[in-house]
């Protein structure tokens, strides 16, 4: 099978694309979200994994927006623990540094160390903290990057201070394929839009509370397509895909739009980071 990710070599998608399956197999890496979509759709890809949302970020737009418009279905979730460092080509002191180059998110997900060890220091920002670490290679200034211990080891850079990046920082990822309407586990994604009418979210969401069924995740998102209009994405606890196709049928009669997504089974246990790479092969 053909894994795609998103790009360049060294981010963090890759790195849970070896912790979800396995070290023996072959990424092919995409530059954007949209181009890693866009390879399950074209056939170039079996499966991918997809950053959704991050702990202290937030929610993934490109993702969201993509699952929205292509024709994938997600078939599971991973949850890992994102340890950032800061590297550079040479073991310079804090206080030698003078340039940060980053990924904004990055940089957020470290925000208080930056804020308190390198203030003053110039920041610039890059696409990817992949792009950051390659970037470095050609910088005659004293710089550094923020980055995993895979990006270090990938493009020869020291890591001058580890885990600088804020507690319980977590990256859910989720793995999309190509639509089989296969409806075993207990966690359904859904997409919709509602009606325009007052009470229409409220009778939606009584749909879900009659059945009893919890919304682990419901988020919403402005229409690119038709003004003052939301749409909703929302996950579903389910007791084994049980009742699924009934809930489908009647979230039709008051959505505009319905789209289902996928069930799967959802993440229970939480991951070591040091043991799932060691366990596949990737030593940090």
């Amino acid at each position: 099978m053909k894994y795609a990710v998103l790009g360049p070599r060294g981010t963090f998608s890759e790195e849970a694309a070896h912790i979800y399956w396995g070290e023996d197999i072959q990424i092919q890496v995409a530059a954007t979200i949209p181009e890693v979509f866009a390879m399950i759709e074209n056939r170039q890809a079996d499966a991918a994994l997809v950053p959704l949302e991050n702990s202290l970020a937030g929610s993934v737009w490109d993702t969201l927006e993509c699952l929205k418009t292509c024709r994938v279905e997600i078939k599971g979730e991973i949850s890992i623990p994102i340890k950032q460092h800061l590297m550079a080509c040479k073991n310079y002191a804090l206080d030698e540094l003078e340039l940060l180059i980053s990924q904004p998110v990055a940089l957020l997900q470290c925000e208080r160390f930056v804020k308190n060890r390198l203030a003053g220091v110039r920041t610039e920002i890059c696409d990817s903290t992949t792009r950051a670490a390659q970037i470095l290679k050609s910088e005659n200034r004293r710089a550094a990057s923020i980055g995993n211990y895979q990006a270090a080891k990938l493009y020869d850079l020291q890591v001058i201070y580890p885990d600088i990046a804020e507690a319980h920082n977590l990256t859910r990822f989720v793995h999309i394929g190509h639509v089989n309407t296969d409806m075993k586990g207990n966690k359904s994604s859904l997409i919709f839009s509602l009606q325009d009418k007052p009470g229409a979210l409220y009778e939606t969401l009584g749909i879900f509370a009659k059945r009893q069924l919890n919304l682990s995740k419901i988020e919403s998102r402005p229409s690119r397509d038709r003004q003052a209009e939301f749409w909703f994405y929302v996950e579903v606890d389910l007791s084994e895909g049980e009742g699924m196709e009934e809930l489908l049928v009647e979230l039709k009669h008051c959505c505009r739009e319905l789209k289902y997504l996928g069930t799967y089974f959802k993440q229970t246990e939480e991951i070591d980071i040091v043991k799932s790479l060691s366990a596949a092969g990737m030593a940090l």
